[in-house]
């Protein structure tokens, strides 16, 4: 505890005097010799230092631009941390508003021979590509990396999107020594910060007075030639100054059951409120969720493609040709925009530039043309259908209303039994199944007349995964019976996906394998096209070493390979809520006949155990009659997402699974 405490106290000494003597390329032996992190043993690599450098410019003739110069410091420990010495930087690039980076230097410093020697880099370790029409990346790959390397870069970024300030993070999935940023505004901005994470920031504000040169083209309206010259001048302005520093910031890990670990990044963001240019009319940038739905409803991207009808009209008069009710109407649509649509991979909330007819055309489009299509259709069709924004998982939780809350669009639809939301970029989607990628706490619903509603993604039922098996005994400790698997909803949709994905043989291989060396036999698959119905799989299996004779009793667990044989939750504690995606229900059904001979001597006794507030349960009946063991095994999740606070009582709710299948049935030999 006390070499820990020392530890503690030296990194903070040491991230003092770093916020204010680390200077590009001015690396230290004591860095360069290190051979694992001080507080974290374990790290691959770690940012030793951090510092961002974020200011306005402006030139008359382009306005205003942000420049963001940045400085890392990584140690590379071992081989896991070479990743690290590859810095990837993307960069927005859409029509006009295009960021360049520039002023890219870097070293590598190795210890050779007691001495450190620095590598410098080159042009050919940086490398820009085109990511998709809006994004772009800069590779920046250090020289001579080995294990011990510390890698000093720096680069400047200009952006013309003066109004877009990037998040700042001061938490990666590598521990942080010392982070420092300096953000200086313009008087006439003012910024909202907002912040996440579970660390602590440590945020001064002040006032400066600010200078800047400038230059703007004049004409000469006293020469004949009418001549145009470049004029220079200052602008003199009041500018907010916001530093913000950290250090000993531990790694952020991904942990089984988390929705998008970026949610809970150390991070502080601004977001333009409002804006007050000298001679010009204050202007407000503030938004409500309403503002925001109404916005994205104006988008000529959006709105109007959602009034367009000419190009399908004789294509959906013929689908609903002899249709008489609302729910087969909306089915036929949807089966028939699954059916002629397939999905780009790209989401937004908006049409691309090529437009909907032609998406409709081709066959081809993003989210918003195919899902904005089927809500078109479905008008057409006299149904009540609207476009709801939804924040996919990737992109987070929108916890604050902000102009690029949401990047994707599905259909609600209301229908006399109820309200239902449809997702047409997937060949086996179905009503009120979405995709997981899709189902993020909450989505908001727009109406035409450009008032919007919050809509909850959860799904209503519980998806099923329900299996019957029959397990015949044989004396050399093998196995053999059937197996019947039934999913449901959004676990059948998983299901479809996955099986579809590969030829029936590399499935069957790959059961085979994830089962301990199952051999499978008379494999069938029922409903796999009728999205309407259950998949159900069912097959013939045997098992060698399935169970344990030892002085002729017979040892062996009633679940067999279907066992949860570790807890998932292993850490003391944990900082993110657990995120299933939706609630759901495993139920298993086992028949053990037991061989001639024996009898049973014991069973595991009958457990019982709930989580709190209702939220997921676990049974395990289990008796013994005429030879025959039944077991009847049910654990239910409720809700899909269980806050932090209930961690502990998860991972004991996961322990008494454990331990309970782990429990063995014994039969003595008669």
């Amino acid at each position: 505890m006390k070499l820990r405490l020392f530890f503690l106290l030296l990194l903070a000494q040491q991230a003092v005097v770093s916020a204010e003597e680390v200077k590009f390329g001015k690396v230290s032996e004591e860095e360069v010799s290190a051979t694992q992190h001080a507080l974290y043993p374990e790290a691959n690599a770690a940012i030793l230092h951090k510092n961002e450098w974020v200011r306005y410019n402006y030139q008359y003739e382009t306005g205003w631009s942000l420049v963001r110069e940045v400085h890392y410091r990584i140690k590379i420990y071992n081989k896991e941390g070479f990743d690290w010495a590859t810095l990837q930087v993307p960069l927005y690039a859409g029509g006009t508003n295009k960021e360049d980076i520039s002023s890219i230097k870097g070293f590598t410093y190795n210890m050779v021979n007691g001495k450190v020697v620095d590598t410098k880099l080159k042009n050919d370790g940086v490398f820009i590509e085109e990511v998709n029409e809006y994004r772009n990346k800069a590779s920046i790959t250090m020289p001579e990396v080995k294990e011990g390397s510390v890698l000093d870069i720096e680069y400047k970024i200009v952006s013309p999107m003066y109004w877009s300030i990037d998040e700042f993070k001061f938490q990666y999935d590598i521990p942080v020594d010392d982070v420092e940023i300096r953000l200086e505004i313009p008087e006439y901005f003012y910024f909202k910060q907002y912040s996440r994470g579970f660390h602590a920031i440590k945020f001064d504000q002040s006032n400066e007075n600010r200078t800047i040169n400038v230059s703007y083209r004049s004409s000469d309206q006293t020469g004949s030639l009418g001549r145009t010259t470049r004029t220079s001048g200052t602008l003199n302005f009041l500018e907010n100054i916001y530093t913000m520093k950290a250090s000993g910031i531990p790694a952020l890990l991904e942990e089984k059951y988390t929705s998008n670990i970026n949610n809970f990044r150390t991070s502080i963001k601004f977001e333009l409120a409002s804006t007050r240019f000298p001679n010009q009319p204050f202007k407000n940038y503030s938004l409500t969720w309403e503002d925001v739905a109404k916005s994205i409803y104006d988008y000529d991207s959006f709105g109007d493609e959602l009034n367009r009808k000419n190009y399908f009209d004789d294509d959906v008069d013929q689908v609903l040709n002899g249709l008489s009710s609302d729910s087969e109407k909306a089915m036929a649509l949807f089966q028939f925009v699954k059916n002629k649509m397939n999905w780009d991979n790209f989401v937004g909330v908006g049409c691309s530039s090529q437009g909907i007819r032609k998406a409709y055309k081709e066959g081809k489009g993003n989210v918003a043309e195919i899902n904005l299509m089927l809500i078109a259709m479905l008008r057409y069709a006299g149904l009540q259908a609207d476009p709801v924004l939804v924040s996919t998982r990737s992109h987070g939780i929108p916890l604050l209303p902000t102009s690029d809350g949401f990047n994707y669009v599905v259909a609600g639809l209301q229908l006399d039994n109820g309200f239902v939301l449809l997702d047409a970029t997937e060949k086996n989607a179905f009503p009120d199944v979405l995709p997981m990628r899709a189902l993020n706490w909450f989505g908001r619903l727009i109406k035409e007349d450009g008032t919007s509603v919050q809509v909850d993604l959860t799904p209503k039922t519980k998806s099923l995964d329900a299996v019957m098996m029959s397990v015949d005994l044989n004396d050399d400790g093998s196995i053999h019976g059937r197996y019947r698997q039934q999913y449901t909803a959004n676990n059948a949709f998983i299901f479809r996906n996955n099986f579809g994905e590969g030829s029936e043989d590399s499935y069957l291989d790959e059961l085979e394998k994830r089962y301990g060396d199952l051999e499978i036999s008379d494999f069938e698959l029922q409903n796999q096209d009728d999205l309407s119905k259950p998949v159900v799989q069912t097959f013939s299996y045997s098992k060698e070493s399935a169970y344990e004779e030892i002085a002729g009793k017979l040892y062996l667990s009633p679940l067999f390979y279907l066992t949860t044989s570790e807890n998932p939750f292993k850490t003391e504690k944990r900082e993110f809520p657990i995120d299933y995606g939706y609630p759901w229900t495993d139920k298993y059904l086992i028949t053990i006949n037991i061989p001639e001979g024996y009898a049973v001597e014991s069973i595991p006794e009958p457990i019982a155990v709930a989580l709190p507030e209702n939220m997921g349960q676990f049974k395990y009946i289990i008796s013994a009659e005429n030879n025959i063991i039944n077991a009847r095994v049910e654990t239910e999740l409720n809700t899909h997402v269980i806050p932090a606070s209930y961690y502990p009582d998860l991972k004991e709710f996961y322990g008494h699974i454990v331990k309970k299948e782990a429990e063995k049935v014994i039969l003595t030999k008669l």
